[in-house]
């Protein structure tokens, strides 16, 4: 019997983390098992996802919601009823303290046994989407801990493909995922350590028909983030440049009054010595 689960309640905290993105099943296309994986981009600080699957994208009944980790395969015959040939799921990150995302954007799949009819008649447009960032002349580079990436959608195409590479092996991507009908998605984490000269592209996915053309290849750079460098006391402002200089400034104090004083007990003693010498 399938659940029903509101989509949002007025009493939930506020989204504290970034919402992750369908990367598989998605795109209407059919799932290749009775079990696919269902899998998405990570969050950082995420300890688990929540999954639901439901018939429609209202998710006004949900036949699946569960907490798991990512990848983790589900038995659709055991959660689809015999009706269902093309179903909808979505995730949202959660973590400690009651930290959690919004849900992302829905994605839909065809179970294994859903005729494909419907898609006869298709128009299908052979252009390739056209990337709108990063481009080539990205300046300042991009914080390599979070990513994003945009670009125009193709008419009637019911996902995308987004592969990123090193600019030195633009042949062997380090990044290849699938998203649903978004034409945005941002990388958290996964450039770190991978170099900072990268290429990126994005074709069009199709429900049954073989994927559009490959967009042109752009270059982007990407860079560590900038609490993670080592700042001078200019690049911190005035405040900090403040700071610093105030215990310089009270260590020369301190030592012309050391000195002062040193100099008050020399003349008093010599003083004294005169007087003696005098008295005598």
């Amino acid at each position: 019997m399938p659940t029903t689960v509101p989509s949002s309640s007025p009493d939930s905290p506020p989204a504290t983390l970034p919402a992750p993105s369908p990367t598989q099943p998605v795109a209407g296309r059919p799932v290749d098992t009775d079990a696919p994986a269902f899998d998405w981009t990570p969050v950082p600080d995420a300890t688990r996802y929540r999954v639901q699957i439901a018939g429609t994208e209202a998710f006004e009944a949900v036949h699946y919601d569960e907490t798991m980790d990512r990848g983790t395969a589900v038995s659709l015959g055991a959660v689809l009823p015999d009706e269902v040939a093309t179903a909808c799921w979505r995730v949202r990150a959660e973590g400690a303290d009651e930290a959690r995302s919004d849900w992302g954007e829905p994605a839909r799949f065809s179970v294994p046994s859903a005729g494909l009819e419907d898609a006869d008649g298709t128009v299908r447009v052979e252009a390739p989407p056209v990337p709108l960032h990063p481009t080539s002349d990205q300046d300042p580079p991009l914080d390599q801990s979070a990513v994003p990436f945009t670009w125009e959608a193709v008419p009637e195409a019911t996902g995308y493909q987004l592969q990123v590479a090193p600019a030195e092996t633009p042949e062997d991507p380090i990044v290849d995922l699938t998203v649903d009908q978004t034409t945005s998605v941002t990388l958290y984490d996964t450039l770190s350590g991978e170099g900072t000269s990268f290429h990126w592209r994005v074709r069009p996915l199709f429900r049954v028909a073989e994927p559009g053309p490959w967009s042109d290849s752009v270059p982007f750079a990407v860079a560590p983030p900038a609490d993670d460098e080592e700042q001078t006391p200019e690049a911190e402002g005035p405040r900090a440049s403040a700071r610093i200089a105030g215990p310089a400034t009270q260590a020369r104090t301190s030592t012309t009054l050391s000195l002062a004083v040193s100099l008050l007990a020399v003349l008093s003693f010599i003083a004294t010595i005169a007087l003696i010498v005098f008295a005598g």
